[in-house]
């Protein structure tokens, strides 16, 4: 496979997550490409997204690297290849999915092309229809509190603490839109580490303070290291973990938030604790 940056250069200090030249990413980027060009025109929303993978590149630049790229068939036993972890290949997936909704019109092409890489890849029966529904655009009825509060009711996530929405940490605030409402906090120890809002997540990740908005977050990752909990993949290819393993509940919680909405009700109520910012 070329390297996808054969003739653009990314411009310094603009460095995307996805790298052009390492195998996983050039698959992926070359995924995206196809998704977009998939109907011979390339939509000004899938331009935007390609433009968050691709950053440095004016539209123009972008519009012929899509075109360069993403014409002809695509070697789905190529792109396969070059996915070695079953956690790169869901990423790859839902990458693909949230191109194929970019233009808000899901093209049967597209649907079969997803269908070809789920069974290029050996994933489950059913796998592009959850992806299809996990990067569905939003309804307006998918981040709303009572919805919120219900997942996190559902997964029982008895590592951490729960409290109801309210200021957070001066961290925290900093980085939380005033656009969005805090739904629950979650604490470690009685100290609060993330936030759960109607518009996203504010956390203290490894990276550092940050809010991601539900739009940003593409897929996430379980890691079983010692110390580690979920990454966090948005639609820039960056990620974002965090660390404590007490904090992979957060992946479940996603599962049911992006999920099937029909689950059923828990017996118990949540444990609720107050937790403090500092």
């Amino acid at each position: 496979m070329p390297r996808l940056d054969d003739s653009l250069e990314l411009q310094a200090g603009s460095r995307s997550a996805l790298t052009p030249g390492r195998a996983g990413d050039d698959a992926l980027l070359r995924l995206l490409a196809h998704m977009a060009c998939s109907d011979g025109v390339v939509h000004d929303d899938e331009l935007e997204f390609l433009a968050r993978v691709r950053p440095g590149l004016n539209s123009e630049q972008l519009r012929d690297w899509a075109l360069k790229h993403g014409g002809g068939d695509l070697d789905i036993a190529l792109i396969v290849s070059s996915l070695t972890t079953a956690d790169e290949q869901w990423k790859c997936l839902r990458f693909a999915a949230r191109m194929a909704w970019k233009d808000h019109d899901l093209a049967d092409e597209e649907r079969e092309l997803l269908a070809q890489l789920a069974d290029g890849m050996k994933l489950p029966m059913g796998a592009v229809d959850r992806v299809l529904g996990e990067m569905s655009p939003d309804d307006g009825k998918r981040y709303t509190d009572d919805r919120i509060l219900k997942c996190l009711m559902e997964i029982h996530w008895d590592a951490v603490q729960l409290a109801s929405g309210g200021l957070v940490s001066e961290d925290l605030l900093a980085v939380t839109p005033d656009s969005t409402r805090v739904v629950a906090r979650i604490g470690l120890e009685k100290v609060e580490v993330l936030a759960i809002c109607t518009g996203g997540i504010s956390a203290r990740f490894q990276e550092g303070a940050a809010f991601l908005t539900w739009a940003d977050i593409v897929t996430y990752t379980r890691d079983f290291g010692l110390g580690s909990a979920v990454r966090l993949h948005t639609e820039t290819g960056a990620s974002y973990s965090l660390v404590d393993s007490r904090l992979s509940g957060l992946a479940i919680f996603l599962d049911r938030l992006l999920g099937d909405d029909e689950r059923k009700k828990p017996s118990d109520k949540p444990n609720v604790q107050h937790t403090r910012g500092e």
